[in-house]
């Protein structure tokens, strides 16, 4: 005796369920995707801004000049990119000491504020290697030669 096994398929609805789950499983995936890539072009954005404040700031400390108290505005160009910064300085508590505020944004939107990064610059010494009359020059002094002085040995 021949036992018939009839076998069984999926039917049209089961298949076309099963099309409709990957379907939406798959439409997720994608919309994952796309978000991350926008995040990662919006973090790359305010990545760039920082480091044209963070050189906005630098360029005025390297200048080694005291700021006034004031606003200022300026372009840079950064990884193929125009941007606008927006410069404030203000007086401290300490008369020595400024903050400068230093805002970014797209040079062709100056009202889309990427990052804002605030800054102090010390007042420049009088001297002009930043230390006081007479430190760090050399002596005619020799190890043990050193009157009224305690020697170093």
């Amino acid at each position: 005796m021949h036992a018939r096994h009839r076998t069984r398929g999926f039917t049209l609805i089961e298949v076309l369920v099963a099309l409709a789950v990957i379907a939406i499983g798959l439409l997720a995936v994608l919309a994952v995707g796309a978000r991350s890539g926008r995040v990662a072009a919006g973090l790359q954005e305010r990545t760039f801004a920082d480091w044209v404040a963070n050189n906005e700031i630098t360029r005025v400390r390297a200048s080694r000049k005291w700021p006034g108290v004031g606003e200022s505005d300026g372009k840079s160009t950064l990884a193929g990119r125009d941007w606008h910064w927006h410069a404030t300085v203000d007086g401290t508590a300490d008369p020595d000491l400024r903050r400068i505020t230093v805002t970014v944004s797209p040079a062709d939107d100056h009202d889309d504020t990427l990052t804002q990064l605030v800054g102090f610059i010390g007042k420049p010494s009088a001297h002009p290697t930043g230390r006081p009359s007479g430190a760090g020059q050399k002596t005619d002094q020799k190890p043990g030669n050193n009157p009224g002085g305690k020697s170093g040995g």
